[in-house]
Order: structure tokens, then sequence, then C-alpha cells
């Protein structure tokens, strides 16, 4: 199981950085693409020109979107891969803090607890408010 574990971290480290390097060189020539399209539309000032480079200009925040969560999701896997978050939750962590912190930001308790969870922690459910001071 070990072994299934380091190859499995392995393999999406590999696949990651795989798909930021392709992000960033897709990013490189969309950059390449709205030079050449900005120079073709000082000379001719068409539309049509006018509309590609608006559309690349879209392609591009597009593209440092998506650059930018892929490389938030590596620096998470990579930070949180010596924490077990599942165990703290259930054996460290007061579930009335989990709870009110889940009223106060609006989100709903099904994303943090599974449901053999929320019938374990059903009191602290019905007890704990958004106001819920520690």
């Amino acid at each position: 199981m070990l072994v299934f574990q380091s190859l499995n971290i392995a393999y999406f480290y590999y696949t990651i950085h795989f798909q930021i390097d392709a992000k960033k060189q897709d990013i490189k020539q969309v950059k390449k693409d709205i030079k050449a399209i900005k120079a073709d539309y000082k000379q001719a000032k068409s539309i049509k020109t006018k509309t590609l480079y608006e559309n690349k200009k879209k392609a591009l925040a597009r593209l440092e979107e998506q650059l930018n969560k892929l490389e938030v999701q590596a620096t998470d896997k990579d930070e949180n891969k010596e924490i077990a978050l599942g165990t703290s939750k259930l054996n460290y962590l007061d579930p009335r803090i989990s709870v009110a912190w889940c009223k106060k930001h609006g989100v709903p308790i099904e994303k943090v607890y599974n449901k053999t969870q929320r019938d374990k922690f059903r009191w602290a459910i019905d007890m704990a408010t958004e106001h819920f001071v520690f």
C-alpha cells in the first residue's frame, strides 16, 4: 500500500508539473499571437483584427487563471502531504468550531462532514450558532 501511495504522489507531481509547463507554453504562444495581431491592427485597423485581438486577450486571461489554479493545487498538495486533515478534524478540533465557521461563512456542513460524521456530531450542529465562541 505504501508503494502505491508513493507512486500515486509521484504521478501527481509529474502530471501537475507537465500541465503547468504546457500552460506556460500556451501563454507564451498566445502572447506572441497577441503581439502579431496588435501589429496587424495598427496597420489595417479592421474590425476583424480588433475582434481577434480581444478574443486572444480573453484567452490569455483564461490561461493565466488556469495556470494559477494549477500552481495553487500543486502547492496545496505539497504543503499538505504530511498532514492528515481528516484525522485532526475528527480527533482534535472541536466540532462546534467547524459548525460555527460553516454557518458564519455560509458553507454547507455537508462539505465539511460526511453523513456518519454529521450523525456523530449532531449535538454540535444543533448547539453551535454562527456566533459561537470557544
